[in-house]
C-alpha cells in the first residue's frame, strides 16, 4: 500500500478514538440562550429597581430580592450550552457579581455571603462552580470544585456524580492521548517500512 494511504489510515484511527470517547453523561439541567438572557435581564431590572429613588420605599426592591435574582442568573449562567455563558458564570462566582465591590471579603464563602445571603449555600456555590467547568471540558477545576462541594456536603449526590464523572473525563483524556502518541509512533514506523518495501521492490526492477 502507498505510505501516505496508511498514514491516513492511522490518522482516521486516531481521530475516531479521540472523538468517540466522551465523559459519562450526566442529567444536568440545561438552559437556553433564551432562558438565560431572561434571568440577565431580571437581574437588570430588580438591580435597578432597587437603586432608583423616585419609586416608593414599598415599590423598591429588597437586598433579598436583588440577591434570588442574582443567583438565579449565575445557575441559568453555569447551566448553559455556550462556553462564553459558562465562563461568565464561573467569573461571576469567583470574581464577584459586584465588579469588586467586594473585594475586601478574601475567600469565595465570605464574598459569597455578602453577595448572595440566603439565596445560595457555600455547597451549591461550589457545586455550580463544577457544573461550569464540567461543561467546558475542564475536568480538573470541575473535580476540585465539586470536592469542594463535598466537604461542605458529603451527602451531595450530585457532587459525588460531577467528581466521579470528572475523574473518568480526565482518565480517559489520558488514554486516549497515550493511545495517539503511541499511534502516531506506529505510523511513522510503518511509514518507514513501507518506503523501504517500495524502494526495496523498485531496485529489484
Amino acid at each position: 500500500r502507498p505510505p501516505m494511504d496508511f498514514l491516513r489510515d492511522v490518522a482516521n484511527t486516531v481521530e475516531r478514538a479521540v472523538t468517540g470517547a466522551s465523559p459519562r453523561a450526566l442529567d444536568l439541567p440545561h438552559c437556553d440562550v433564551a432562558f438565560v438572557s431572561e434571568t440577565i435581564a431580571e437581574y437588570g431590572r430588580i438591580l435597578a429597581r432597587s437603586k432608583d429613588v423616585v419609586v416608593r420605599d414599598a415599590d423598591r426592591a429588597t437586598d433579598a430580592e436583588v440577591r434570588r435574582a442574582r443567583f438565579n442568573m449565575v445557575w441559568a449562567l453555569c447551566h448553559s450550552g455556550v462556553e462564553d455563558q459558562l465562563r461568565r458564570g464561573t467569573q461571576m462566582l469567583e470574581r464577584g457579581a459586584s465588579n469588586g465591590a467586594n473585594a475586601e471579603t478574601t475567600t469565595l464563602e465570605a464574598r459569597w455571603r455578602v453577595e448572595f445571603g440566603d439565596a445560595m449555600e457555600v455547597r451549591d456555590g461550589h457545586y455550580l462552580r463544577s457544573v461550569a467547568y464540567y461543561g467546558m471540558r475542564d475536568y480538573e477545576r470541575a473535580r476540585e470544585a465539586a470536592f469542594a462541594a463535598l466537604k461542605c456536603d458529603p451527602e451531595c449526590r450530585q457532587a459525588a456524580a460531577l467528581r466521579e464523572a470528572s475523574e473518568e473525563a480526565l482518565a480517559r483524556d489520558g488514554l486516549v492521548g497515550a493511545g495517539a502518541i503511541a499511534a502516531a509512533g506506529l505510523a511513522i514506523l510503518g511509514a518507514t517500512a513501507a518506503i523501504a518495501a517500495n524502494s526495496a521492490g523498485g531496485s529489484r526492477r
